[in-house]
């Protein structure tokens, strides 16, 4: 009996053993994931050149394909080492940097310091958003192979977030040096650029000997779909995984379908409208407040974003340092503003073309036409591709009369650089105000947060009254994405961090 019960308890002991081998090995089975991603994004990417443009489409790719020196983490607004494994300030305007070893390029050269100074240089003169950033920048210096000095012509306490920002990501020298139309396309990121065709789409591969963490995702496709319609039902029929923009009226269409999932979230991104005040009609500062006055916001957003948005009064950030909307927004007045077109068109006979891109601001710009009828203004409107609109924005050779756009601002201040700074392209209202560029100057080198402050108020007030750019509202973004898509870093300002985007089968 004895010998039974010993049999029958290790009998017993057996199968516990024997199913709790089953369970580890079925919990430890390694998880499997989809190999390609596509992403349907709004507007088209020209290039892969971080240092030639500085907008929200092409800021995507680049954080794809690029380092930068340090990053910004969103969730606690600290800067983190990337490139760069330490720094410190040695004076108010000297910044010393240690670079990160063995990091390796795509095309398998390795990073030093002298990548580091070709970046910098090559940035301050290429006559974008990025030179215009970097202005600030006195010199840039390899003080040892893995080891950099910046060197500051006066005290910006930005200059953080300003190398954090793609345009300041790190190209490789001889690269560029051997091929000056691509050689720009190869960095030190997780994803190397395979194909890009214009305005198209951008095809891309992990890259398997990359410095950091490894992306779950083997291939990516960043594919230009235009029309915000055929966008989402490329996502419906499986085409892509990820759909950006999905209008209001369609929403439906995600949430009602069970291989689909919603994501949404306030926005830090200001939609405005931008005179080219380099030039008539725009340079005329009557016109521009009767427009301000004659628009009804509230119309705007009712029907072209769907009521997903909130009322923008300033034309800044709702989260970047500075932001004062203190002076309120225009007062719809019809009266006022033919007043104020009055003062220079006694005769009638003003004109004014609205330059566009995309659903949404086509329907803003055909209601703006619309009121503006009322007041004896009459307002053509130019719809464009959204390259096509970039490029002809841009700050030295723009040949818009005035356009509805976008600016997705960042955290730090001095980010009104590019909206307010000449030379920017991001400057779209082609701005040569010098009390702008003078309290931009300022304060970015001003400690005294309540001075500083005093400073950016300033700037916006000056706006108000001399509306360069009209504030129209910060949109409630809605994007579609497939079940179980995740990794995706959502961004305030609209440029995604899609490197570690992943499908779990």
């Amino acid at each position: 009996m004895k010998k039974a019960k010993a049999l029958v308890l290790l009998l017993a002991i057996f199968m516990a053993l024997s199913i709790g081998a089953q369970t580890t090995g079925s919990a430890s089975t390694p998880k499997t994931y989809q190999k390609h991603i596509t992403i349907a994004i709004e507007q088209g990417i020209t290039t892969g050149d971080p240092q030639k443009l500085s907008n929200i489409i092409h800021n995507e790719l680049f954080k794809l394909t690029h380092n930068r020196l340090v990053y910004l983490d969103i969730k606690d607004l600290t800067y983190h080492p990337e490139l760069a494994a330490s720094w410190k300030w040695t004076t108010p305007t000297v910044l010393d940097l240690e670079l990160r070893k063995n990091v390796k390029f795509h095309n398998g050269a390795t990073m030093t310091a002298a990548d580091v100074v070709y970046s910098f240089e090559r940035a301050k003169t290429m006559g974008t958003t990025a030179s215009a950033s970097l202005a600030g920048l006195k010199s840039v210096e390899a003080t040892g192979d893995y080891s950099v000095r910046m060197t500051l012509k006066s005290v910006n306490v930005d200059w953080l977030d300003t190398l954090a920002l793609p345009m300041s990501s790190i190209l490789c020298k001889n690269a560029v040096l051997a091929d000056s139309k691509e050689g720009a396309y190869i960095g030190t990121g997780a994803w190397i650029i395979k194909e890009l065709k214009p305005s198209d789409y951008v095809a891309l591969s992990r890259n398997n000997a990359y410095w950091g963490e490894m992306p779950k995702t083997e291939t990516l496709t960043l594919r230009y779909i235009p029309e915000d319609s055929a966008r989402l039902i490329a996502l419906q029929n499986g085409e892509v995984d990820v759909c950006i923009n999905v209008l209001s009226t369609e929403i439906k269409f995600v949430t009602d379908d069970p291989k689909l999932s919603l994501v949404q979230y306030n926005s830090s991104s200001c939609e405005y409208f931008a005179f080219n005040t380099s030039k008539a009609p725009g340079n005329d500062r009557n016109l521009r407040l009767a427009l301000a006055h004659a628009i009804n916001i509230d119309d705007i957003i009712t029907v072209a974003a769907g009521g997903l948005a909130t009322k923008a009064v300033t034309n800044w950030g709702p989260k970047t340092f500075g932001y004062y909307d203190g002076f309120g927004p225009y007062a719809r007045d019809l009266n006022l503003a033919k007043q104020y077109l009055a003062k220079s068109y006694p005769n009638g006979g003003a004109k004014l073309e609205i330059s566009v891109s995309g659903a949404d601001r086509v329907t803003t710009a055909q209601i703006i036409q619309d009121e503006c009828k009322q007041i004896g203004l009459t307002v053509t409107i130019n719809e464009m591709e959204g390259a096509a609109l970039t490029a002809a924005t841009a700050f030295k050779t723009a040949k818009h009369q005035s356009m509805i756009y976008n600016l997705g601002w960042n955290f730090a201040g001095d980010d009104a650089r590019r909206p307010y700074y000449a030379g920017s392209n991001t400057n779209k209202a082609t701005l040569t105000d010098k009390r702008i560029m003078e309290l931009l100057d300022k304060g970015a080198t001003e400690f005294d947060t309540n001075a500083r402050s005093k400073m950016y108020k300033e700037i916006q007030q000056i706006n108000h009254d001399e509306a360069y750019y009209i504030p129209l509202y910060y949109p409630i973004l809605s994007i579609g994405i497939k079940k179980n898509v995740k990794g995706i870093i959502w961004m305030p300002h609209k440029s995604h961090d899609f490197t570690y985007v992943y499908c779990e089968n």
